[in-house]
């Protein structure tokens, strides 16, 4: 049974006049998070740093992954979201760690090969799949009537691999302070296996979810 939409007296207009506005709400928090990526890229001291790979790697990835945020947010709403409570409060959380981004990156690149600033950026990472896989599944039971089986199909398909991806990176964090841990090696080991192997799981995980079809009509038929 699916949650009442937050302010029971709303109308389906008044539904919809709520959901426009946090989203209205939600692009100022991105557009304001994009603005604080750019105004990272300081003034070096030595013309040598200009281009220093770190730095503009770190950036780029960071604005590329905030522009996939905002789209994969838009596509949630754009289906005629109703909220209710528990939406309400995880959107919220999912713009605080979408304004809190540039913080995360600025530490990291002020404080290169340290364990706390890696931990708050990739963390902020984790803690933005996860909300915003939790929404997509909040928005997908509200779909279920929806005929685009091949799109609720994907999205289903994108919620589980957001979640595998938030949840593998929350365990390498959590064995990054296991006792004896050594920082710069974990880094080295999360460059060269970590990662690619999150990839790798990510996209197994997409292509194993090819049952979801049957999973789809057999829960519009209990519903």
């Amino acid at each position: 049974m699916q949650d009442a939409p937050v302010l029971r007296g709303l109308s389906g207009t008044g539904d919809e006049r709520l959901t426009s506005r946090l989203e209205a709400f939600g692009d100022l928090v991105f557009g304001f998070s994009l603005s604080l990526i750019a105004l990272r890229l300081d003034v070096p001291s030595q013309v040598q740093e200009i281009f220093e790979p770190t730095r503009w790697l770190t950036v780029i990835l960071t604005f590329a992954l905030i522009c996939r945020f905002w789209l994969e947010h838009h596509r949630i709403f754009r289906h005629r979201f109703v909220v209710g409570p528990p939406d309400m409060v995880v959107n919220f959380v999912f713009l605080f760690g979408i304004a809190i981004l540039p913080y995360a990156v600025q530490t990291f690149l002020r404080f290169e090969m340290q364990r706390g600033p890696f931990s708050l950026y990739v963390g902020d990472v984790v803690l933005i799949l996860a909300t915003l896989s939790f929404l997509r599944t909040r928005g997908l039971r509200q779909r279920r009537g929806d005929t685009d089986e091949e799109g609720r199909l994907r999205d289903w398909q994108r919620t589980v691999a957001q979640f595998a991806v938030a949840f593998l990176a929350a365990v390498l964090l959590a064995a990054m302070y296991r006792s004896g841990a050594d920082f710069p090696t974990d880094i080295r080991r999360f460059g060269s296996y970590a990662v690619p192997g999150i990839v790798v799981v990510a996209f197994l995980v997409r292509r194993i979810v090819r049952r979801l079809p049957r999973f789809l009509r057999e829960q519009e038929k209990e519903a």
